[in-house]
């Protein structure tokens, strides 16, 4: 199964979306931003990435700024909590296969991930 992650809104979002669809890929879709993660499933994404919640937040995004996080010192329970809240938040993106977690839009690693 192969699951889109992204934001409408999202122009790299868009375009990543049109490159599964010049290759063929059929994918589930979700807009983060009106439908974020749970708690349970954005561990589960956590642990198939490899990497922690604050790794996954976007610091150069606008919600990033708008809440001011910069230089704070959050716990991985305080970033979780946040992506589960906050769509804006996140790194995106992200393509999450049976076998790996792509976390932003890299052609060459998403056709790896694909086997296309």
């Amino acid at each position: 199964m192969v699951t889109f992650l992204g934001y409408p809104k999202c122009s790299t979002c868009r375009k990543a979306k049109a490159w599964l669809a010049e290759q063929g890929v059929s994918f589930d879709e979700r807009d983060i931003v009106a439908r974020p993660l749970t708690a349970e499933e954005l561990r589960a994404l956590l642990r198939a990435a490899g990497v922690t919640a604050e790794e996954l937040v976007n610091p150069k995004g606008t919600r990033y700024r708008e809440l001011e996080l910069r230089g704070k010192e959050l716990t991985p329970d305080q970033w979780e909590d946040l992506l589960t809240r906050e769509g804006k938040l996140y790194r995106r993106p992200i393509l999450w296969t049976d076998a790996e977690v792509v976390i932003g839009f890299d052609p060459e690693r998403w056709r790896r991930a694909l086997g296309v």
